[in-house]
């Protein structure tokens, strides 16, 4: 009993000090379990930001570049593949299904995707979701001229 008096007192003495040595222990366990919650929300947004594809083929450059660009449009572009190239990948039998995309160029400064109309009907972004039209449609191969314009795009280019 007499310890857990001289105890009290002597913490009574240095309120200060162990305020101060409560509150960093806190603080530092509220960042622990921030950073923790931030890297596991992280990898799960990352592996949905394109479900459903196993492989994405480009010509040689860093693999992460190439990732960057082709999914989140990040970085520079890569230089693209010949179509004969992604036609052997295509045939291949073990591919179900290939989506070409050509990038690197741009209109008034925002980034030009090239591809199929395999595309829409591929494509799924964050647990198996497919793109979606706000109005319009989207083009098909038959009409080669024909664009569909991301909202931002639209909107700034009328």
């Amino acid at each position: 009993m007499y310890l857990i008096r001289l105890a009290l007192a002597s913490l009574a003495n240095r309120r200060f000090t162990a305020w101060l040595t409560v509150f960093a222990i806190a603080l530092s366990v509220c960042l622990l379990l921030a950073v923790e919650r931030i890297r596991t929300e992280t990898r799960s947004s990352f592996a949905s930001t394109i479900s459903g594809t196993d492989l994405i083929v480009g010509a040689r450059s860093g693999s992460i570049n190439l990732l960057l660009y082709s999914v989140f449009r990040l970085g520079n572009a890569t230089n693209n593949i010949r179509w004969t190239s992604f036609e052997h990948f295509a045939q291949h039998p073990q591919v179900q299904w290939a989506v070409p995309l050509s990038l690197g160029d741009s209109h008034h400064g925002y980034r030009v995707l090239g591809t199929s109309e395999d595309y829409f009907n591929h494509y799924q972004y964050s647990r198996k979701k497919h793109l979606a039209l706000a109005q319009g449609r989207f083009f098909t191969d038959q009409a080669p001229f024909e664009v569909v314009l991301g909202a931002e795009v639209a909107n700034a280019l009328d």
